[in-house]
């Protein structure tokens, strides 16, 4: 029988795989939700995927033919990193059919969750991370809990007068406003704010754009002016 990934929770053990930031991050959970393995490789995304992976099923003594579900980041963040995770995703599953049940997060949304978890009464703020120049994916925090992920521009931040944080890239193009507050990216906290996995049939990507997300800017929604 067919396992609706829908209406499943993630069967284990699972191993979540992140390449979206500066070092890639490999996991495995067991049936408590527990981290059985944890690892983190530097280095180029290429040489770094599968010393990852091998060094976390190793101390988790398992393997991949073992693995039943993969969790992953769909980013915003490397794209050689994220693209590598997904095309290794695709091939295991194909290789090991059973393991081919996907949940998928939100790096800016992992990270804007825990800054939320982290700064009891954060009521409103701004996290943002590259995407080009002049551009930036980012986040707002609403009465202490993150929305969508979006893009503004540089105009939108230097009129943005609430707590700012800034995620850094593994390439960045530009600097952060100077009132902007560095926050370090932690996968391996995942287990934390585990609402944020959601399932998904399919492998795929995040996609920054403005032709894809409206362009967010910091007015306030007003009336329309009668005529």
């Amino acid at each position: 029988m067919e396992i609706d990934p829908s209406t499943t929770p993630p069967a284990s053990p699972t191993l979540v795989i992140d390449g979206s930031g500066s070092v890639l991050f490999a996991g495995v959970l067991g049936s408590n939700g527990n981290w059985l393995a944890r690892s983190e490789q530097a280095g180029a995304p290429l040489e770094s995927l599968f010393p990852a992976i091998e060094a976390a099923l190793d101390t988790a003594r398992l393997t991949l033919a073992d693995i039943r579900t993969f969790i992953y980041c769909e980013g915003p963040g490397s794209v050689l990193g994220l693209r590598l995770c997904a095309m290794a995703i695709e091939t295991w599953s194909r290789l090991h059919p059973q393991s081919a049940h996907y949940y998928v997060y939100n790096s800016l949304q992992l990270a804007a969750a825990l800054i939320c978890l982290d700064t009891p009464g954060l009521e409103q703020a701004l996290l943002i991370s590259d995407w080009k120049k002049g551009i930036w994916n980012a986040v707002k925090i609403r009465n202490g809990q993150p929305s969508v992920t979006e893009v503004a521009d540089d105009a939108a931040i230097a009129d943005w007068t609430e707590p700012l944080y800034h995620l850094p890239q593994r390439k960045g193009w530009q600097q952060p406003p100077a009132n902007a507050t560095t926050v370090e990216y932690r996968p391996d906290r995942l287990t934390e704010v585990f609402h944020l996995p959601r399932p998904t049939a399919t492998v795929e990507l995040y996609a920054s754009g403005v032709n894809v997300f409206q362009k967010w800017t910091p007015e306030r929604h007003r009336a329309p002016t009668p005529s």
